[in-house]
């Protein structure tokens, strides 16, 4: 039996959009909820923010995926739990075609991919735990889950929340979190810029540093 739960649409799109300005690294001082850091971008450079699709995936069956095709809006992101696989991969070439037909921008899955060279072809965003040959065989009872919480690269991901990566891994948000620090983030953004900017005119770090002090994220004040 496959579960499935309607899409939860919560995440303003305003802030998606803004999310493209900020690394995720810049989240990451905020939030502890980044992704276990063997979990990367199959090709590099990659950017990737959207809004979570998540699946409860089991190993050789992938039709809690087709499932999840079915009901995606454009914008979102693939989010696999695949119950401890790291051998056999159920996404690669084909599946990403379909999901971009869909409007899917992006997967994030804790099990391996495949096809590696076509996932770069197509430029679509594939954050997995490396690569394989091996693929799944469709066999057994169609189950699993779309639209439940699931434990991605050891991080609760809810559908809905925000997923925000690039070639330093991947982090997540709720949507009021990524409400709430989206200002947080900008000022980071503005205050590396800044920072570049005066080190190359010859600033001194450690000046630089005292005339724009660290934010302070507002859920840790």
């Amino acid at each position: 039996m496959i579960v499935i739960n309607p899409s939860v649409d919560i995440l303003d799109p305003a802030v998606i959009e803004s999310y493209w300005k900020i690394a995720p690294a810049s989240l990451g001082h905020a939030l502890d909820s980044g992704l276990d850091s063997s979990i990367n971008a199959v090709w590099k450079p990659v950017k990737l923010v959207g809004r979570a699709l998540t699946v409860q995936a089991y190993p050789q069956i992938d039709s809690a995926v087709s499932e999840a095709l079915n009901i995606a809006q454009k914008g979102d992101v693939l989010v696999m739990n695949r119950f401890g696989e790291s051998r056999i991969a159920n996404w690669g070439e084909f599946a990403a075609i379909g999901a971009l037909e869909v409007g899917i921008i992006g997967v994030v899955t804790d099990g391996p991919a495949t096809d590696q060279m076509a996932l770069r072809q197509l430029k679509f965003p594939t954050f997995s735990r490396g690569t394989s040959a091996v693929t799944i065989k469709r066999t057994g009872i169609a189950e699993g889950g779309v639209n439940v919480p699931v434990i991605v690269g050891g991080v609760v991901i809810a559908p809905g929340d925000l997923i925000l990566a690039d070639e330093d891994g991947v982090i997540t948000a709720t949507p009021e979190q990524a409400s709430l620090l989206l200002p947080f983030c900008q000022e980071m953004e503005a205050r590396e810029i800044w920072m570049r900017k005066e080190l190359k005119s010859g600033g001194n770090l450690l000046d630089l540093r005292k005339a724009w002090p660290l934010p302070i994220p507002p859920n840790r004040t």
